[in-house]
């Protein structure tokens, strides 16, 4: 029988693509026939388990990547979450989520693990925005309680989250966040705040204003 001992320690990751429902919709009535997010998606998740050899599952909107728990891997799962987000944005799509550690177990279709419910209720209750929160017990197995972690941010709210603009392409972002701009008038409140955050992050990591991002408030002659 096995037993609490027999289950190892592992870094999880729980990625929520937000707008998922629309791609699948967009695909599947789309006259001509192109699979555009699900080519997007299958590319993307093969290329991440092939080059960084992590595990990855995606079920519809969820994706799900693990590593062995160790500081050489922490750091991995970092440059892959960072990578990743990039990819995605660069195809317009944004996603948000949130990185534990705890007892893991998987094995084909399987999977039982305290680190994947502790990654899935941060996501949840904190990631709020287009980021991917990093729990505070992973920050502090390694002790990392500075500004200085390559690779992380803190943001206001304290919280430690994956830093995915910096290192990129800053003018390749400007226009995807331009083309948010452009596009965000129909939107609900709560998208808007999503896209206003990406553009005070933008603005905080190349320390440059955008000519399109609106201040908070404004008087009304």
């Amino acid at each position: 029988m096995t037993s609490y001992s027999d289950l190892d320690y592992a870094i999880v990751a729980f990625v929520d693509i937000l707008g998922f429902s629309e791609m699948v919709k967009s695909d599947c009535e789309n006259k001509n026939g192109n699979l555009k997010f699900f080519e997007v998606l299958r590319r993307l998740n093969a290329k991440t388990k092939s080059i960084m050899g992590c595990g990855i599952k995606q079920f519809s909107d969820s994706i799900i990547f693990t590593l062995s728990l160790s500081r050489n891997n922490y750091e991995k799962m970092i440059r892959i979450l960072s990578d990743y987000q990039y990819e995605l944005i660069c195809q317009s799509i944004v996603c948000r989520g949130a990185i534990s550690y705890g007892k893991h177990y998987e094995e084909n279709e399987f999977m039982f693990s305290q680190a994947l419910i502790e990654a899935y209720q941060l996501e949840c209750t904190e990631a709020q925005y287009p980021r991917i929160v990093i729990s505070n017990n992973l920050i502090d197995l390694y002790n990392e309680k500075s500004h200085s972690i390559e690779g992380v941010i803190r943001e206001r709210d304290t919280l430690f989250f994956v830093d995915y603009f910096r290192g990129h392409d800053k003018e390749k972002l400007r226009m995807i966040l331009k083309k948010f701009n452009d596009e965000m008038m129909n939107c609900s409140m709560k998208i808007k705040e999503k896209y206003y955050w990406l553009n005070e992050y933008w603005e905080y990591v190349f320390q440059e204003g955008l000519d399109f991002n609106k201040t908070r408030f404004e008087r009304i002659e």
